[in-house]
């Protein structure tokens, strides 16, 4: 379904940061914006650590950040953007549908989340409502997110007081949980903290425990709704 747009909105020229690793998809969709009067490609990155360095830069309104990309991908990327400059509106754009990847865009603060089988008119019409403050999941990505976030149910007949409280974490393990919603890698992760392979494994065994989750994905969705990412 179409995102509906607010009336009388004064139009603008958008200015939009194109990030993809692939150089054909880059110059097809700054054709198809060439042919939108009110947007304008201040520049393109093929990979997340260009798309950092552009994002400073240029200060574009809309970056169309693709994922998974060589020397940095866009999860980490869009982290970094948001940290530097806040406003600027980050719309993922992605082949892939894969649970780690929706969670970390949305961990690290993407406003919305779009499949390239969109259609150009529609993603036009994303590109605004997240303009105006809007969010936007793709269908597909929305009900994925839903189960993921989908809270356990606890029998109203429990006394709150009564009610399995979730452990505390350490910094430590929030630390790792960033790196699990962001799709790290339990190696990438022994890497950028300067620990054992061994040690980084026990800390997510341990941090699957406290969450009560079977997997890597269910406790960054936990991480997510109890705001501890």
């Amino acid at each position: 379904m179409m995102p509906m747009m607010p009336e009388n909105v004064e139009e603008k020229t958008v200015r939009i940061l194109l990030v993809d690793d692939h150089t054909l998809i880059r110059r097809g969709m700054k054709g198809q914006f060439s042919l939108e009067p009110t947007f304008s490609i201040v520049g393109e990155a093929g990979d997340g650590a260009q798309a950092i360095e552009l994002a400073t830069q240029l200060q574009p309104d809309v970056v169309l950040m693709d994922i998974d990309m060589p020397v940095m991908d866009g999860i980490t990327a869009t982290q970094q953007i948001k940290s530097d400059r806040p406003t600027t509106r980050i719309l993922a754009l992605s082949a892939f549908d894969q649970d780690t990847q929706v969670m970390g865009m949305l961990a690290a603060g993407a406003d919305g989340y779009c499949l390239k089988t969109i259609e150009w008119e529609q993603l036009i019409a994303v590109i605004q409502l997240i303009l105006q403050g809007g969010a936007y999941l793709d269908p597909q990505i929305a009900q994925k997110v839903a189960r993921l976030l989908k809270p356990t149910v606890v029998s109203p007949a429990v006394p709150a007081s009564e009610r399995p409280q979730q452990p505390a974490l350490s910094n430590r393990e929030c630390e790792i949980l960033k790196f699990i919603a962001k799709g790290h890698s339990n190696q990438e992760i022994a890497n950028e903290l300067y620990l054992s392979l061994g040690t980084v494994k026990s800390y997510v065994r341990m941090l699957l425990n406290k969450l009560s989750v079977d997997d890597r994905v269910q406790a960054a969705a936990v991480g997510v709704r109890q705001g501890l990412i």
